[in-house]
């Protein structure tokens, strides 16, 4: 199959949806397809032919690419012979994959994954807060109404979907993530510069510092644990902060007020390739976001051995099973707070948490990802059609193929068909 992949981001930004593009894509590739991406950005020394770099806005302090608005292909499009058009965002480049799909009478797919309204909701401009949630929800569900098939992340975010009305064919598809790879030694050489001996316990967020992942409650919980009646040996415990974001000044002038920059490092964003070496230095992964779709890293900290502290509600807690992996809580700084202490205290409950952990990680490979997407791709390429085939007679279905035999996508001159291949 052929596939093009529209997305507002891609290498060398470092985030969530970036991640699975790239876990999708070699998955895809590893299984024999041609899968092109199409981003804003630079061309970076390791892209490859099938990648393509729109033009961006001049803000090059900015940690994303942002895409100059009324966007125009740079490739020969027409000439890739595409199967299937998905879309990781409706914004500038989701808007012009969207135009592309139907230009060319190409099936859309469109992945949800951000609560843009949610986000919306937490942004420190009032403005932003009053006006922009009820607007992000409207241009979600447009895109929605015009793609073939959406896939969500979690069932959460398929009913938050269906809860705005958002009527589609939906597929519920976690992202797929490789394990973290660490560094020989890494554990020791991290813990060493931060000043740490070998058992005194490191807390690990690593994530974006937005104002809707409520980092604030890491900080909080940390002082009120400071005077807390924790044992000796526990007592210096120490959190790092692996990110960056709009919150940064805010939540470093907030460590200072509680008295705790001591205990709290902010390591900024690190290389994809270094991930592993701070999973490896910590201890427990503390995740306070309550408006994820999925939570990948998540799975990343429970394969490399983590127990998990998450919120109780959004995408983020079907990835943790509540006193197997980790705990689901309220998202309250009494709650983190509980769950950290108890967690200190038993590291024999830690060591079960992160075995059963490393079991529940290895569900959400991007194999297991890729062969859930072609599906997904062959039932838009089939709605697609079949929605087509009512409004334009040119198109047919051929369905010779043996009994039991999945039909295969093959583009023909006027579009598309399903056919067995005889």
């Amino acid at each position: 199959m052929r596939i093009a992949i529209f997305s507002e981001c891609y290498t060398p930004v470092l985030n969530g949806v970036v991640t699975s593009v790239v876990n999708l894509r070699e998955a895809l590739i590893a299984m024999g397809h041609t899968v092109y991406v199409f981003a804003p950005g630079t061309l970076q020394p390791d892209d490859d032919e099938h990648i393509f770099r729109l033009p961006e806005l001049p803000f090059p302090k900015h940690p994303y690419h942002l895409a100059r608005p009324f966007q125009r292909l740079n490739a020969p499009f027409a000439e890739m012979e595409i199967d299937v058009i998905h879309c990781q965002h409706p914004f500038t480049i989701g808007k012009l994959g969207a135009e592309t799909a139907k230009k060319y009478d190409i099936p859309l797919v469109y992945t949800v994954h951000s609560h843009y309204n949610e986000m919306a909701a937490a942004a420190k401009s009032p403005l932003l807060r009053t006006m922009a949630p009820t607007a992000m929800m409207q241009i979600m569900k447009s895109f929605c109404n015009r793609s073939d098939c959406v896939i969500t992340p979690s069932r959460h975010t398929r009913e938050t979907l269906r809860a705005e009305d958002i009527r589609a064919n939906y597929a519920i598809i976690p992202s797929g993530v490789q394990k973290p790879i660490a560094r020989q030694n890494a554990r020791q050489h991290l813990r060493a510069t931060l000043g740490l001996a070998d058992d005194t316990p490191l807390l690990l967020y690593l994530g974006r510092l937005g104002p809707e992942k409520r980092v604030d409650l890491i900080l909080e919980s940390v002082a009120l644990l400071r005077q807390s009646d924790l044992p000796k040996a526990v007592k210096n415990f120490k959190v790092v902060l692996v990110g960056d974001g709009q919150c940064k000044t805010d939540l470093e002038v907030q460590a200072r007020e509680l008295g705790i920059e001591s205990r709290v490092t902010f390591a900024g964003t690190v290389p994809h390739a270094e991930v592993g070496d701070w999973y490896a230095a910590s201890d427990l992964f503390v995740f306070p976001s309550g408006c994820e779709t999925q939570g990948m890293v998540l799975i990343e900290a429970m394969a490399m051995g983590l127990p998990c502290i998450t919120i109780n509600h959004g995408g983020a807690c079907e990835m943790v099973a509540n006193g197997e992996t980790g705990f689901l809580i309220n998202q309250t700084c009494h709650a983190l707070t509980k769950a950290i202490h108890k967690l200190l205290l038993e590291p024999e409950l830690c060591r079960q948490f992160g075995e059963a952990g490393k079991v529940r990680a290895e569900r959400y490979t991007p194999e297991a990802m890729a062969t859930k997407v072609l599906e997904v791709y062959a039932k838009a390429i089939d709605v697609h059609f079949n929605s087509t085939i009512k409004k334009n007679r040119r198109f047919t279905l051929d369905i010779r193929r043996k009994p039991g035999e999945k039909a295969k996508p093959r583009r023909t001159r006027k579009g598309f068909r399903l056919d067995s291949g005889e």
